[in-house]
């Protein structure tokens, strides 16, 4: 009987002392961050995402999905990898920039704004793109950026600029032309909006560029207001600004060049066919007017669409 006790008391006291060690784990455990687990669900590993490059490359949808599920401290790094995929791609300098211009939107409108996440990625886009496409990119971002078009109050819209400035001042520290550079993301909110807008914006930025190249940025910014971003890619010893094709037109590629000409010679085809065909390659409004298999040989009148993603905000 007594043998039976002590074996009943030693299992009890096994278990409870098991409990125990249970009980005070949990208690000592950190709890997750509000929200933290929730973000971890679904999201990819830096070897799933870094697979996904090259279609996130040929595709801005897929880049915007596959940038929702990057997790928020390796954003800068896809963002990086992404825009010098595309810059190695066998494009004519117009389609790389369209390129450029719908990475950058996809990975900007993926990334959220806590922790400054979101001007982390906006420096890093205009500290890798190279600096020929800056004019082209800036031209296009900057009408995204507008305050009446995201809906934000001078007050956040220059809370906005100074936080991304001050970023990428820091950013462009390890960059060869970090003074063209910083001038391009000042330009990028001075053109999103005007000194009626937003007095007192130049003013504001231009005191978080450094002390060397304030002057200089000076008058850069006020040639590139006017249109003139020679003096800047000269000091960068850059090529040729790439800029978007005028209003109305958009570039034609060698099949469907082959379809207009087939239908002026009476052969096989029509006009009105290719124009379809043109226009759902191109998917239709955006910016994706060039496609990758576009080498862009012939330039035909179109129906006006604005600029790159007119009236999507950020």
């Amino acid at each position: 009987m007594n043998n039976k006790r002590a074996y009943f008391y030693g299992v009890f006291s096994v278990v409870l002392v098991c409990a125990n060690l249970v009980v005070a784990q949990t208690a000592t455990s950190t709890p997750p961050v509000a929200g933290q687990q929730a973000s971890e669900v679904g999201m990819l590993t830096r070897a799933q995402w870094l697979k996904k490059i090259g279609d996130s490359a040929k595709n801005a949808d897929i880049a915007r999905e596959v940038m929702k599920q990057v997790v928020a401290s390796e954003k800068v790094e896809f963002t990086q990898r992404l825009l010098k995929a595309i810059t190695r791609m066998p494009l004519s300098p117009e389609e790389k920039l369209a390129s450029i211009i719908q990475a950058s939107i996809a990975c900007m409108a993926s990334t959220p704004l806590k922790n400054d996440e979101r001007y982390k990625v906006i420096a890093e886009v205009l500290a890798v793109v190279p600096v020929e496409y800056l004019p082209g990119l800036t031209e296009a971002l900057s009408k995204r950026f507008s305050p009446k078009l995201n809906k934000l109050t001078t007050a956040q819209y220059k809370a906005m600029a100074e936080a991304t400035v001050k970023i990428s001042v820091e950013r462009n520290k390890s960059t060869e032309d970090q003074a063209v550079r910083n001038t391009f993301v000042v330009l990028l909110f001075l053109k999103g909006t005007t000194p009626e807008e937003t007095p007192g914006l130049q003013a504001l930025l231009m005191d978080k560029l450094p002390d060397s190249s304030r002057e200089l940025a000076t008058r850069w910014i006020e040639e590139a207001l006017k249109g003139n971003y020679e003096p800047m890619l000269t000091a960068a010893d850059a090529g040729t600004p790439v800029l978007p094709p005028p209003p109305g037109v958009q570039r034609v590629g060698v099949a469907q060049m082959e379809l207009l000409l087939s239908d002026m010679g009476g052969l096989t085809g029509s006009f009105g066919g290719a124009i379809r065909l043109n226009v759902s390659s191109s998917g239709g409004e955006g910016v994706d007017i060039f496609r990758l298999g576009d080498i862009g040989i012939q330039s035909v009148p179109r129906r006006p669409r604005g600029y790159p993603n007119q009236g999507d905000s950020l």
